[in-house]
């Protein structure tokens, strides 16, 4: 109820007095429970109207949160109508088929459509969020340390993948649905590595691989995202060189994330210090964003952004080099916005930053 009330508060249009709320990961902000429905939050009370298959689970799950029972699909969208009429509404909702439908019982002014209050509220985080966040974390780096004993000539991509994906869940993690790629993580080696965002594969180790390995695992609820780059056998100058490169641009990154300094500035740290060894025109995608609920969530690390870290929020920091057809290096910490002097001590993820050579 008072994150609810924190949102409400934070809405500038007058008489807006109760949310309506479609989107999993806002609704699993607001009442705990993570599943098919809708919320219904005002300042005094909360409104969860779930299909019959979830009512047990809504029940079992949620907080504070008044459970309606209802049929799916149509039966979903009568059961909301009868508030349409008490409350204006700021929602989430981005389907269209579910907005045509409400919209003959309101119209555009007491049915607002627009998620910015919900990102922007969750992108600062309390006390519990941290502390979920911090365990996701643990758990990334005793998967790094299965990659030591994993990564040999001959294991493929996927491999890897399986065993690190099934480790986690025996460490009570999950892995997160990213509607951009089909695999729960990056396994990319070679000149795979090359790609930001490669998909997994059959491709078997060889020496002289660089091998990214990008993981990113929810638990219980909370998101915490790493990349690690190893070497398999040996590596060439080029790639100790464009390693140690990286190495200092993430170190200079998370030296520079602080209150109240503008997301764009930590971006140009990292960007500056690449651009400076030679390698700006490969270093293809902005040095990171916020994480928690979702991989990817207010605020943007990225150029030219003028919005501040705040205390609080928890950012990723991840630049990387990438070179066509050779090779790629990225390395990335999840971090907690605070008032520490030295973040490089205090990024989430602990595992090293070393260049390994298996």
């Amino acid at each position: 109820m008072l994150r609810a009330r924190k949102i409400l508060d934070s809405i500038v249009a007058d008489g807006i007095n109760a949310l309506m709320v479609f989107k999993p990961e806002n609704i699993f902000y607001l009442t705990g429970f993570w599943g098919e429905s809708v919320a219904i939050c005002s300042r005094d009370d909360t409104k969860l109207i779930v299909p019959k298959l979830e009512s047990t689970r809504a029940c079992n799950e949620s907080r504070n949160s008044e459970i309606i029972t209802t049929e799916r699909g149509p039966g979903l969208i009568k059961s909301i109508t009868p508030y349409l009429s008490k409350f204006r509404f700021y929602s989430d909702c981005s389907d269209y088929e579910t907005i045509r439908s409400i919209l003959p019982y309101t119209d555009n002014s007491n049915f607002v459509l627009d998620d910015s209050p919900f990102r922007s509220s969750r992108s600062m985080k309390d006390e519990y969020e941290i502390e979920k966040i911090k365990e996701a974390s643990k758990i990334i780096d005793k998967l790094y340390a299965i990659c030591n004993q994993e990564i040999k000539a001959g294991v493929t991509e996927k491999q890897l993948q399986s065993e690190l994906l099934y480790q986690a869940m025996k460490l009570d993690a999950t892995s997160v649905c990213y509607p951009y790629t089909l695999n729960p993580f990056i396994i990319a080696s070679g000149t795979n590595s090359a790609l930001p965002h490669c998909e997994t594969s059959n491709r078997q180790f060889v020496a002289g691989d660089f091998i990214v390995v990008d993981l990113t695992i929810r638990y219980k609820g909370y998101i915490s995202d790493a990349t690690r780059t190893f070497a398999l056998n040996k590596v060439s100058p080029e790639m100790c060189e464009v390693y140690e490169l990286v190495k200092r641009s993430q170190q200079h990154g998370l030296e520079h994330v602080k209150e109240r300094i503008e997301c764009g500035e930590v971006d140009k740290a990292c960007r500056n210090l690449i651009s400076s060894g030679g390698y700006g025109n490969k270093f293809i995608h902005s040095t990171g964003h916020g994480v928690g609920l979702e991989v990817h969530e207010q605020p943007w690390i990225r150029q030219n952004d003028s919005n501040k870290l705040l205390k609080g929020m928890v950012v990723t920091i991840e630049p990387g080099i990438y070179i066509n057809s050779k090779f790629g290096v990225r390395i990335e910490d999840t971090i907690v916005v605070n008032d520490s002097i030295n973040n490089n001590e205090i990024a989430l993820t602990k595992f090293t930053k070393e260049l390994l050579i298996l």
